[in-house]
């Protein structure tokens, strides 16, 4: 008795963990994907730019991020959560819907990151810790890495 307990139990585990692994009407991660194309682009009016290709399912917002640090080296600490406070000048964005497409289908676009919502400071030559953040209800894409800056 106890077995045939132990194997319904472990039967509806399974059904569960199918249904948790893969919801009905789940966007397949092929179709949640981004990438950074580099170089970030500094501008003379204290603004840059940053290329991504990304595929995304509708219904997401996108932030955009670049920080450095004062000499324009990689600073390893630049990549931790919240290490803005620590960058010579962090620039970003958060695109306003209908500045970016996500229909399930590739683009790649350019975006404009500044200090006008938050951040401080102006690029030079030499490297940017970059993050292309895509949000969803669900989802969260997320890429990051070290781009020139020219």
């Amino acid at each position: 008795m106890k077995k045939t307990y132990l194997m319904a139990a472990m039967a509806i585990v399974a059904v569960f963990s199918l249904a948790v692994v893969a919801p009905a009407g789940a966007v397949p991660a092929s179709k949640q994907q981004a990438e950074i194309l580099g170089p970030v682009v500094s501008n003379d009016d204290g603004t840059a730019t940053v290329r991504a290709r990304y595929i995304c399912p509708e219904g997401f917002h996108l932030w955009v991020s670049a920080k450095q640090s004062e000499n324009g080296t990689p600073d390893q600490a630049l990549r931790l959560e919240g290490s803005s406070q620590i960058a010579a000048a962090w620039l970003q964005s958060h695109p306003a819907p209908g500045t970016f497409t996500c229909d399930g289908k590739w683009h790649t676009d350019t975006f404009q990151i500044d200090t006008l919502e938050q951040g401080f400071g102006e690029f030079q030559q030499g490297q940017a810790w970059v993050q292309f953040c895509l949000i969803g209800e669900n989802t969260f894409i997320s890429k990051s890495r070290w781009v020139s800056v020219r």
